[in-house]
């Protein structure tokens, strides 16, 4: 798969995920989308969905290595010293660029979908409902996330047979536990300060009086 990190997008095949503010969000973050059309375009969180509204709705999606060669340090750590994940360690650790060339640190990618991200802001998530009507054009919500980890991580989630989420008792946070083979049980913990990069999601339609989305928007990182 196609794949390219510059200081303000990831790029997966065709499509950028915003890397700016990065390491303040989570999935499930909404705010004020700044910048919208211009080069540095990031969320500026307002406020994070509460897990368990989010942990029946978010599912694994897929993995990616990635070709550190391509990349340099500037890049890679335009947030700063990122996070990653490994084998035996739920809560994220920190990575450099020359950690992430060395030890070949993998993606991996989870999501809610746009209709389970629907139902969840029109019958759970009051708050961020309220907030994105309030907001306008530019309220967002995040979406979909990728995160750092080492590359047996990263094969344990793609062949494992069994992925749950749940809300984790730590914090404002997901554990998602992939079980199976030799590793066993092995948990990555989605809180804020973890994410590398993020796609969001807009209200396209609105019901008359705003007190119900009609249909959502994927929002991509566009020029720069």
């Amino acid at each position: 798969m196609e794949t390219k990190i510059t200081e303000q997008y990831f790029q997966y095949e065709t499509n950028k995920y915003f890397r700016g503010n990065a390491h303040s969000l989570q999935l499930g973050s909404f705010g004020e989308k700044k910048d919208p059309i211009g080069a540095k375009a990031y969320l500026d969180v307002q406020d994070a969905i509460k897990p368990i509204y989010l942990a029946s709705r978010v599912k694994y999606n897929t993995t990616t290595k990635i070709d550190w060669s391509q990349t340099n340090k500037t890049e890679v750590e335009a947030e700063g010293a990122f996070k990653f994940f490994g084998i035996n360690i739920n809560a994220a650790v920190d990575g450099t660029y020359d950690k992430a060339k060395t030890a070949k640190l993998e993606l991996i990618n989870f999501a809610i979908d746009e209709g389970p991200l629907q139902r969840m802001l029109n019958e759970d998530a009051d708050g961020a409902r309220k907030y994105l009507a309030n907001e306008g054009n530019d309220g967002r919500v995040v979406s979909e996330v990728w995160v750092v980890t080492e590359g047996e991580l990263s094969e344990h989630f793609s062949t494992s047979g069994s992925i749950s989420v749940s809300a984790s008792a730590v914090g404002n946070a997901l554990d998602v536990t992939a079980k199976g083979g030799k590793h066993g049980s092995q948990t990555i913990r989605l809180a804020q300060g973890v994410v590398f990069a993020y796609k969001l999601h807009k209200v396209k339609d609105w019901n008359k009086d705003k007190t119900r989305i009609e249909n959502l928007e994927a929002d991509w990182k566009g020029i720069g």
